[in-house]
Formats: structure tokens, sequence, C-alpha cells
């Protein structure tokens, strides 16, 4: 990588670690990332104008690096990168920083290819995808094995429940803001300034996102942290369903579960999210009965007839 990183950029690199999906350099005292771009023709140009109205109105982000041709792709083996310079990588955002974000750039009909919804069909798709794969390699790996199934009947609750909403509650005018494919927590610059982490949701995305990894961390902040994003946003039925339904499903199971078979993790990656299943469970229920002081959430009766 660091001949094509030369050829492409005049960047003379001494050390670089390589990864499946990326390659991380220091050079004149600043880090850079050389990544794949998993974006097909129609979602770059859509990111493209989104960086533009970010950059117009100054709000931080990791910017792409122009190659000698004057482009941000570069071409390898037929697969799309670009080179993100990344400063200050561990800077951290809370809740108000995203809240703030989110209301910065909206959906319009320049870059609604970056629209994600639908994620009932799109979780369904995605646990499908699992399962063939733990039939077809799962001996590899007795951790997956043993975990798997607890997770896939928390996605397929997950599931049904945004099903049921979709189903059951008049969708609002709520609007479309610009959110990220996920966001953990600690929400690192690294990843929340990304732009190739960049989509168009439901605000409530993000704030689950964020929520339901604070909880591998922390015993009582993310409850609070939900009161204070309901008290500030007081979001309707509809959305505050939607958060519910993120806040089921496994992201934080299903992301590190590629990873392993992508071979950039092994598999004892898992074994604290599985220590945590109980902990979960408790937020679960407690984010339930808090959100049902505002609106008439359904319940997940398993979740409810926990112990707490």
């Amino acid at each position: 990588m660091k001949e094509n990183i030369l050829y492409a950029y005049h960047i003379q690199v001494d050390q670089i670690k390589e990864y499946k999906e990326y390659s991380v350099f220091e050079w004149n005292q600043k880090t850079y990332y050389f990544t794949k771009v998993r974006r097909n023709q129609e979602e770059y140009q859509d990111l493209l104008e989104v960086i533009r109205e970010l950059e117009q109105k100054k709000i931080p982000i990791l910017p792409f690096i122009v190659n000698v041709y004057g482009n941000y792709l570069t071409e390898i083996n037929n697969e799309a990168y670009v080179l993100i310079e990344v400063d200050n990588p561990l800077h951290e955002y809370n809740l108000v920083d995203m809240l703030e974000r989110n209301k910065s750039v909206v959906l319009n009909s320049k870059r609604n290819n970056l629209y994600r919804n639908e994620w009932g069909r799109l979780w369904s798709q995605k646990v499908d995808y699992l399962e063939y794969q733990v039939s077809e390699m799962g001996k590899k790996y007795p951790i997956i094995v043993n975990s798997f199934s607890y997770f896939v009947g928390l996605a397929e609750n997950a599931i049904s429940y945004a099903n049921h909403v979709t189903r059951t509650i008049k969708i609002p005018n709520s609007p479309i803001v610009l959110s990220h494919r996920r966001v953990g927590f600690p929400n690192y610059r690294l990843n929340y300034d990304n732009p190739l982490s960049f989509i168009f949701d439901l605000e409530v995305r993000d704030v689950a996102e964020y929520l339901k990894n604070m909880v591998f961390q922390e015993e009582e902040l993310p409850l609070i942290e939900l009161k204070a994003y309901i008290d500030l946003r007081r979001p309707d039925l509809y959305n505050l369903s939607m958060l519910y339904a993120r806040l089921l499903y496994p992201s934080y199971y299903f992301d590190l579960h590629e990873k392993i078979i992508n071979e950039d993790e092994s598999e004892e990656v898992l074994l604290p999210i599985i220590d945590a299943i109980s902990k979960q469970e408790v937020f679960l229920k407690k984010a339930w009965l808090l959100i049902r002081e505002y609106v008439p959430l359904e319940p997940v009766d398993w979740i409810i007839k926990k112990e707490l």
C-alpha cells in the first residue's frame, strides 16, 4: 500500500498499519486513513453534496485529500479508496453536540440516495445473511455459535417491533437529518466526523445507538441521557417507538460478528457483550418504563417481566 500512496498522493510513508478495509499512517505529524469506499456512485455524489454543505456551514468534518489527479477517489485493483486526514481523533461528542449537528443538515432531493429507512426489512436481510454465514463457517467460531441464537432472537424482537410501529402508528412529518451508520460510546471524532459514516435517517437512530453502547460502560447514565433527550426534543409516539425498536436491535453484537468473520478481530471481543446481557435487559426494561411516562409505548412482554 505504501507504493500506491506514493504514486497517488506523492506521500512517502515510512511505516503503515494495514487492515482489511483501511490502512493508517503518520505523515508530517498528522494521522491519515486510507480507506475503501463502500458506496455506489449515486451515494458518493450525494456524500460530496453533504460535505460541501458542512464545509460552507463551518461544521467540523474529517476532510478527504485530493490525489495528484485532482480527485478524491483513488482506484486500486478495481476498488475505490479515499485518503482522510484525521486531527484530534479522540475528541468526544456528547448527546447535546449530536443533536446540534443533526439539525444542521436535513434530507432533500439532492441527496436522497443516503436515506436509510425500512429498518425492519434491512434488519431482516442482515439477520438472514449472518445466519447463512454461521451455517457455513460456524464451527470455526465457537463463541459465536454459543451466543448467536440469543442475539438473533433479540433482533427478531426489534424487527417485529419496528414493523408493528410502521403498520399501526401514523408516520409524522419528522425531519430526516444527518445521521451515521453507527454511533459508539464514547462518541469519538474519528467516526462521527468521518463522511463515510454519514447517512440520513430519523434523529432517534443516532440517539439509540449512542445510548445502547453506553450501557456497557455506564450504569445509570444512559437513562439520564434518555430522559434529557426526551425532555429536550419531546419526540412523538412514532419517534419514541422507533427509538425503542433500535434499542432492541443488537447492532453492537452484529458489528463485532462481522469483524470476526473478516478476521479483523478475535472472537474474544464478544465476551464483554455476552457478559453484559443481563445489564442490557435491565436497561431495556427501565428505558421502556421511562418512555411510558411520556407516550403509550408498546411492551415487549419478556423484557417487561424481567426482575429489576
